[in-house]
């Protein structure tokens, strides 16, 4: 006959009981570090997300600037356009003096 509360029971159960302490605190350690990512990953995702609006804003920025430039440059375009051919076409030294430029006629005699 064997006794129930025999060494060998005793030592089986406390081998199996300190065995299942240790599985149970490595699944908690587990579940701790599972949130903890997931408390990173969410901040994370959040920062980059923040980023991302940042660089939105300053492409909107910079893509209205390049628009109102291209209006100011189709705007010169124009003038220049609307600029005589013989003006244009004529170097500046050989352009007639203006009224004011002139140089004074000589005295008759």
């Amino acid at each position: 006959m064997t006794q129930i509360n025999s060494e060998y029971v005793v030592k089986n159960h406390r081998r199996q009981l300190f065995l299942g302490g240790f599985l149970l605190m490595l699944s908690l350690m587990c579940v701790a570090m599972t949130v903890l990512f997931l408390f990173v990953s969410n901040n994370a995702n959040r920062r980059v997300e923040d980023i991302r609006q940042q660089y939105r804003t300053i492409s909107e920025r910079r893509e209205a600037r390049v628009a109102e430039l291209t209006q100011q440059l189709v705007t010169l375009q124009n003038k220049l356009d609307g600029l005589p051919k013989r003006a244009a076409s004529n170097p500046a030294g050989n352009a007639p003096a203006a009224e004011g430029e002139k140089s004074p006629s000589q005295p008759k005699r």
